[in-house]
């Protein structure tokens, strides 16, 4: 028989507010952390650490109900904060697992912490941070900050109280997470913000593209083949001058690298699917990358029709209608074409002329044939 208890102090969830941020602001009041508090209240028995997916997005009924009865709240109430109530999958929120019990290991904008202090209320991690495209913070414009200001380092934060209020604190140093007087500040956020935006809306589009986008944002992180000589996948070269090797960064796991990623690397990430798929264009603002999306088939060993550079509907003539050819003649002609020098010479183009240009390469083509 399971014993219901109560907790005599139990703040109230924020609307915008992860489940586990709201389960660490009640733990600490109690000097505990969240996974302990599961277990004083019967719903975690081992020792093991709750991670994101039975944390945030699939908590389970028994661990609901124990959480809204002990602090006296409505079974809904505490389910709404389920990630998985909500159109995506775990694989578009950033995991923040920590490598300390308890610590929360995602980022936060220490400008809005410091608007909770200010206002007098809790510290609480918003929703939208979770997010994988999520990396500026839409109210102060500045990109979100892994690391603990004070050491640098990027451990984690926890709940504590301090002066009678729930504050994150670094998990190394100990101390409250807060804007340093003077900070550098990058002059990366407005590029960022667009790139951002791109993803989001693409993510927002349809099922075919978000599958889409996971698939390229994976194969920029899959292990090279061996013959090849390689030794860093092929996001290390997105940004030109990046100094870092991927392998230099910890817990990446290639086959979930929006989700795992540090901050960074997401960034990167993301910017390499902006740029291979030219989401609203992007390639217009961001430039070419070295490397295509063939290339990166081709080296990993997928199979060529899983991912297309170009989807040819978009650019296919009224010639191409014509009733009486085979799947394997067009497919000739489409690849003749892609091979061409003319459809090379186009690709510094501007969207409408690289448009004619296809047009006409395709109706010079199905004549000929």
């Amino acid at each position: 028989m399971t014993v219901q208890r109560e907790l005599p102090l139990s703040p109230r969830p924020e609307d915008d507010e992860l489940l586990s941020s709201w389960q660490g602001r009640v733990a600490c009041r109690y000097d505990l952390i969240h996974d302990d508090l599961s277990r004083w209240l019967g719903v975690l028995r081992d020792d093991r650490c709750g991670g994101f997916t039975e944390g945030d997005f699939t908590p389970s009924a028994e661990m609901v109900q124990a959480w809204a009865a002990s602090c006296r709240l409505p079974k809904e109430r505490v389910q709404a904060l389920a990630l998985s109530s909500r159109p995506r999958s775990r694989s578009w929120y950033v995991w923040g697992e920590g490598r300390v019990a308890g610590a929360f290991r995602r980022p936060v904008c220490l400008a809005c912490l410091d608007d909770d202090a200010a206002a007098g209320r809790d510290h609480h991690i918003r929703r939208p941070w979770a997010l994988v495209e999520t990396v500026v913070c839409s109210r102060h414009h500045r990109v979100l900050d892994e690391a603990c200001p004070h050491c640098l380092d990027s451990s984690g934060f926890r709940f504590v109280v301090h002066e009678a209020a729930a504050r994150l604190a670094c998990v190394r140093c100990g101390r409250i997470a807060r804007t340093m007087p003077q900070e550098r500040r990058g002059g990366s956020a407005d590029l960022f913000a667009a790139v951002s935006t791109l993803v989001a809306a693409a993510i927002e589009d349809q099922s075919a593209v978000r599958d889409r986008m996971l698939h390229v944002a994976r194969l920029l992180w899959k292990p090279p083949r061996p013959r090849t000589g390689r030794r860093t996948p092929f996001v290390a070269d997105v940004v030109p001058d990046l100094r870092l090797t991927p392998t230099a960064q910890a817990r990446v796991d290639p086959a979930e690298p929006l989700a795992t990623a540090p901050i960074g690397w997401r960034m990167v990430t993301l910017l390499g699917v902006a740029a291979l798929l030219d989401l609203g264009s992007s390639t217009m603002r961001l430039g070419r990358l070295s490397f295509s999306l063939d290339q990166m088939v081709a080296w990993t060993d997928e199979p060529p029709q899983q991912v297309k550079e170009r989807p040819l509907p978009m650019a296919v003539s009224s010639h191409a209608m014509t009733s009486g050819r085979s799947d394997s003649d067009y497919l000739a002609v489409a690849q003749s074409i892609l091979a061409s020098e003319e459809w090379r010479a186009a690709q510094g183009s501007n969207p409408p002329v690289r448009r004619r240009t296809l047009n006409a390469l395709v109706d010079k083509a199905l004549a000929r044939a």
